[in-house]
């Protein structure tokens, strides 16, 4: 058995259901940054992290018959929240997202899809870890 997991094991879900029309999807986790130097600090610039931020990037195919391009596309639209879940060797990630870029590739020689960014946003319902206690929804 592999001691590495492929990128193609990993599991995207969205709203509950596994979405696997995905191509090189990315996760980006990043921290604000504060300054908390200090004269105690021995001559050291001393850095906490502040907010998190988030994007999960990825490339939906146009494929008949199969309803992620659609649903995404529908998210972008109405600006609904989606509950996001992403499972890889490193555990599951899940965050109430927006779908914030649906942008359509149109090239001649690909198959149309559309590259796809979503970012953590306010919820009072869904069960990702960036809704505070008391908010989830029943």
């Amino acid at each position: 058995m592999p001691e590495v997991k492929l990128g193609l094991e990993a599991v995207l879900t969205i709203d509950g259901a596994e979405i696997t029309n995905v191509k090189d999807l990315t996760v980006s986790l990043e921290k604000a940054e504060a300054d908390a130097s200090t004269r105690a600090n021995n001559g050291w610039r001393a850095t906490v992290g502040t907010l998190k931020d988030a994007s999960i990037e990825f490339t939906v195919l146009n494929k008949e018959g199969d309803s992620a391009f659609g649903l995404l596309q529908g998210l972008w639209s109405s600006g609904d929240p989606c509950d996001v879940g992403i499972s890889d060797a490193g555990g599951t990630l899940t965050l109430t997202c927006e779908v914030m870029n649906f942008n359509v590739n149109q090239n001649l020689e690909e198959v149309i899809s559309a590259d796809v960014t979503l970012k953590p946003t306010q919820s009072s319902s869904g069960s990702g870890l960036n809704v505070g206690p008391g908010l989830a929804g029943p």
